[in-house]
């Protein structure tokens, strides 16, 4: 029996040590595969983050441009607005009541603000509204 069992232990210890190790290679390879998973979801995570925050700079790029747009329009149409407003009364009139006078004087201060705040020059509207400022008065 002492034969069997001096042949029997180095056996019986491979057999042991193979499944040692074979049970620690599995518990290696589960925790890579939970690492690579959680590197995966993490990397997803981290696209998905890209993909949003490029989705979010072309809108506000869209909105730029047509805030830009709009703000274009509305400097083209006020300007206007006092261009015609200064030819009827130094053209067409020849006077301008003081009404007249202070609604024009008072879109005229906001179109200036506007103007400074977008680094916009007036030079040729500063030169006709001072015209008409100097209109004598008329009367309603």
């Amino acid at each position: 029996m002492e034969g069997i069992i001096a042949w029997l232990a180095p056996i019986l210890s491979t057999i042991i040590v193979t499944a040692a190790t074979a049970s620690i290679n599995a518990k290696i390879a589960s925790g890579e595969r939970k690492r690579d998973e959680a590197r995966a979801e993490t990397q997803a995570k981290r696209d998905a983050e890209a993909k949003w925050r490029d989705d979010v700079d072309k809108r506000l790029s869209d909105m730029e441009d047509k805030l830009g747009r709009s703000i274009t329009q509305q400097t083209v149409q006020i300007r206007s607005d006092i261009i015609h407003k200064c030819h009827r009364y130094l053209d067409d009139l020849g006077r301008a009541s003081s009404e007249e006078k202070e609604t024009l004087s008072d879109a005229y201060e906001q179109y200036c603000k506007f103007c400074e705040d977008l680094e916009i020059e007036n030079d040729f509207i500063d030169m006709m509204v001072s015209r008409v400022m100097a209109l004598p008065e008329r009367e309603i």
